[in-house]
């Protein structure tokens, strides 16, 4: 997400990820504010009661979201506890969530209930989702938006 931030872009932007702080903090006109707190191997995302603590101070226009599985049921989920409290802290202060599930989340439970599928604003996912998932997805009420997997296009 944070490479596919238009260039135009001016404003600020709060993460629990280093590798997006560190991708967008060269740019001008971009402020990154990082949250800090125990980071996980694998994705380098902060997580625990300092990243909590830190977006408890804030209230966002957008937010940008993983997670583990969209499930038409169970909804938002994810494996790691910690991690799990971060998002659902940003989803309260946030006025709209869009989750980025590639399309083999679709359909999965991670371990771990962030929240229902009604507190999201929307879910991106790429074009190879299969019908039946996107349609579960859609009669539980989630919007799905789909996102071209073809990287020759624009080019």
């Amino acid at each position: 997400m944070a490479r596919a931030l238009p260039g135009a872009f001016h404003g600020r932007v709060l993460t629990n990820s280093v590798p997006a702080a560190l991708e967008l903090s060269g740019r001008d006109h971009v402020e990154v504010l990082l949250c800090g707190g125990q980071v996980r191997g694998g994705d380098a995302a902060c997580s625990g009661p300092t990243a909590q603590a830190f977006f408890e101070e804030f209230y966002a226009d957008r937010a940008f979201l993983g997670s583990g599985g969209v499930h038409p049921e169970a909804g938002l989920t994810d494996y790691y506890p910690a991690e799990v409290v971060v998002r659902r802290t940003i989803i309260a202060h946030t006025a709209a969530c869009y989750v980025l599930a590639d399309s083999s989340k679709l359909g999965a439970i991670a371990v771990h209930r962030v929240c229902p599928l009604d507190r999201v604003t929307a879910v991106l996912t790429d074009d190879a989702a299969g019908p039946q998932a996107c349609q579960a997805l859609q009669a539980a009420g989630a919007e799905l938006r789909l996102a071209s997997t073809d990287h020759t296009q624009g080019m």
